[in-house]
């Protein structure tokens, strides 16, 4: 997390290894244009506690002829700390286009996706300011995007996914996901029960299937301390 940005400055240079090919059948149409608000809960050893709340809205924007998706993510939380974060996506395909993360003392990411490369610069406490150069030249999915791929895409039974996605905090990374259940969640309706990888952290998403809304979200921190995120009806 970062209080004040340092002097030194690291490049941060690098290439996408895996290639970024489209995922088949994902139709951003599935996703619906709204805000929507989330509590979050830390969990140790099984005893959970409200800490704060997410309000994470959708839209689209059309910069220089490009229709993208925007999505603004604000945070209060007394664990993961107060922040907002900026993403926006091209709304064909949901590669990255920019991400701008800033948190009350957590630091700032900005990057984006210019000409076939990922540029930007990210600030950290405790380490030094880093600028990012990364090549992907057939465009990347952003981490951060992780759920709203999942949520465009083709979801059934037995369903997988596997996409390289990119971090200007975490750099590249492979992300997994696969269907694992139907499941139906009392106040919230007929879901898709998602059992994940981002980038070697396992995750359990919920998604809604009429509505394709993230209505529930489990995060495996470390052994006995889980995060969720859960939908408020």
């Amino acid at each position: 997390m970062l209080i004040r940005a340092l002097s030194a400055t690291v490049l941060l240079i690098g290439t996408v290894h895996a290639q970024s090919k489209p995922v088949a059948g994902l139709d951003p149409q599935r996703l619906q244009l709204t805000t929507d608000s989330l509590e979050i809960y830390v969990i140790r050893q099984g005893d959970r506690q409200r800490t704060g709340t997410i309000v994470d809205a959708l839209d689209t924007v059309r910069v220089n002829g490009e229709l993208r998706l925007r999505r603004i993510y604000r945070r209060a939380d007394a664990v993961l700390g107060n922040g907002v974060d900026t993403l926006v996506d091209a709304y064909a395909d949901l590669r990255l286009r920019l991400v701008d993360s800033r948190s009350d003392g957590g630091g700032v990411e900005h990057t984006e996706w210019r000409n076939g490369r990922v540029v930007g610069v990210v600030e950290q406490a405790g380490t030094a300011t880093r600028q990012v150069d990364t090549a992907a030249a057939g465009g990347v999915y952003s981490s951060a995007s992780f759920d709203l791929v999942l949520r465009a895409a083709p979801l059934t039974g037995g369903y997988t996914l596997t996409i390289p996605a990119f971090s200007g905090r975490q750099g590249a990374k492979t992300l997994s996901a696969r269907v694992a259940a139907s499941e139906t969640l009392p106040g919230l309706g007929a879901t898709w029960r998602v059992e994940a990888d981002v980038g070697g952290r396992a995750a359990t998403f919920w998604i809604s299937k009429d509505s394709r809304r993230l209505v529930r979200q489990l995060v495996r921190v470390t052994p006995g301390i889980e995060i969720l995120f859960l939908a408020i009806r």
